[in-house]
């Protein structure tokens, strides 16, 4: 044992970010294969499933990795590999970047070995619209970093081509092109003459084809990316002060208490020196796009994988401000941190579904979650026979990968993850048996909808489901009660935006 100490002891900080990048990934990969499938990503991979170059949400690179994945296997792991690698890849490229600039090597491997051990990091497995942004952002950045040290427009270019790819993976990398354009004005100035501005105008020049394709998908769409994410779910904005503690709350776990200490008790000069040099983007990178988020927080929640596509620019910074010893002691925090979070996620997934019995509510969705295979098995006898429905996008969808049939959306619906809207046709459903599965057991309006309807409890793990039996769909009456409300909630298109085409106008007011 004394031997093992001493050889641990002994190693280089180098050898250390082998072993970090080695270890973390083999908890992302542990994470990965414990951790329920959630419906976020069971709705993405609907999205794989039917390869299309947008969708209702946000536009479609994750559709994409998922499409060509889905190609070998549906495994949840498979399916999770690019977040799972990509941390391991973004932790090395740190180490080369910092290395590259003259930072210490030393410090640039702590720099790295503190990235891969941040919680957000270490526990990020799912693959979701941000695995995408994260990446292609990431590169994107490094791609602008190259270019304010080389001034060449094909940096610039590159940067823009990458930044091109994370727009089309999540709206959100707009913010990353502002930030761009604020440090150019704020920090490089007319320090070297007129070329960092016209490698803005490059910048725009890589993203602009990905800009003009998702105007065209949109076009021919019924404008579903800019009416869901400009109009409906921005309409419950409002000033709170809540939303505004929470998105400050969000940043001190983000950034974590000492970082923030050794970051306060930087001196000013050591900022202004960093921000006159290339190695000031990073800075200028992580601050503009959180600065922007804080005046959104005052009429809007900022949810916290908001926040993640910037977030690695926070520790290329700390490479050129901190200290060795100041890294050392904020991995020290990192890892008692880490293995904190680590604890609490082992201490839930062993506990559920238990953990969260007195919340009917929660309680139910994780049943569902983590027992939709018993449900099905439990309705196998109806298969044929009937539709498979729920009332829900999440729902539908997480039957849909574990059943790998189209398990359609009956009723309204939210305003998220409508893209059920484009693969059911309920015109073609006219007449045909529906099984509808709920969480609740007020379905009367069913009656509506149906020559008759059957209702009957589903009991699985302490929580009890319930299924509706509707034979003889009346596709009239639910064209009258449901789908013309849809059209005037969803796809109510203002009369300035030209229109190309609309799946739901054309399937539903011919």
């Amino acid at each position: 044992m004394k031997f093992l100490t001493d050889k641990l002891t002994n190693l280089q900080p180098a050898q250390w970010l082998t072993i970090t990048l080695v270890t973390s990934l083999l908890i992302r990969l542990g994470v990965a294969y414990w951790l329920p499938i959630t419906g976020d990503e069971a709705y993405f991979i609907t999205w794989g499933n039917n390869l299309d170059y947008g969708y209702y949400d946000h536009p479609p690179m994750v559709g994409w990795f998922l499409s060509l994945l889905l190609l070998f296997s549906d495994a949840i792991v498979w399916l999770r590999l690019p977040g799972i690698l990509m941390f391991t890849f973004m932790g090395w490229v740190i180490f080369r970047l910092l290395r590259n600039a003259q930072v210490d090597e030393d410090k640039a491997a702590f720099v790295a070995i503190l990235f891969l051990l941040a919680p957000l990091n270490l526990l990020s497995v799912l693959i979701t619209t941000d695995t995408p942004l994260i990446l292609w952002s990431f590169i994107s950045a490094i791609y602008f970093y190259q270019a304010q040290k080389q001034d060449q427009l094909t940096k610039y270019l590159l940067a823009g081509f990458f930044l091109g790819l994370a727009f089309y993976s999540k709206f959100f990398a707009g913010l990353l092109g502002i930030a761009y354009f604020f440090y150019i004005v704020f920090f490089v100035r007319l320090q070297r003459g007129l070329k960092p501005y016209t490698g803005i105008a490059v910048v725009l020049l890589g993203v602009a084809p990905f800009i003009i394709l998702n105007l065209l998908w949109n076009y021919n769409n019924c404008w579903n990316n800019y009416l869901f994410n400009l109009l409906n779910r921005t309409s419950d904005a409002h000033f709170s002060f809540a939303t505004i503690g929470l998105y400050l709350g969000f940043l001190v776990y983000l950034i974590m208490p000492p970082l923030l200490w050794y970051a306060f008790k930087q001196p000013l000069k050591d900022y202004v020196s960093i921000l006159r040099k290339p190695a000031g983007v990073f800075i200028g990178l992580f601050v503009i796009p959180l600065f922007l988020f804080f005046l959104l927080s005052f009429v809007k929640e900022i949810g916290l994988h908001w926040l993640l596509s910037f977030y690695p620019f926070l520790f290329i910074s700390l490479g050129f401000l901190f200290t060795t010893q100041q890294l050392i002691t904020s991995i020290k925090f990192v890892i008692v941190f880490s293995i904190l979070h680590l604890a609490v996620l082992a201490f839930i997934l062993i506990s559920i579904p238990s953990l969260f019995e007195k919340n009917e509510e929660i309680h139910k969705d994780i049943i569902f979650g983590v027992k939709n295979t018993v449900i099905l098995d439990k309705l196998a006898a109806y298969r044929g026979n009937y539709v498979f429905a729920t009332g829900s996008y999440v729902k539908s969808a997480l039957l849909s990968y574990t059943s790998g049939e189209h398990v359609i959306v009956l009723g309204q619906g939210s305003h998220h993850a409508r893209e059920d809207d484009k693969r059911t046709d309920f015109r073609l459903l006219d007449g045909q048996n529906i099984l509808l599965v709920s969480d609740i057991n007020n379905l009367g309006y069913l009656s509506d909808f149906f020559e008759s309807v059957e209702i009957k409890p589903l009991k699985i793990e302490g929580a009890t489901f319930y299924y509706a039996l509707g034979q003889g769909f009346k596709y009239s009456k639910y064209r009258e009660l449901i789908i013309q409300n849809t059209l005037d909630r969803y796809y109510r298109i203002p009369e300035w935006l030209p229109t190309g085409q609309c799946y739901m106008q054309k399937m539903y007011q011919q």
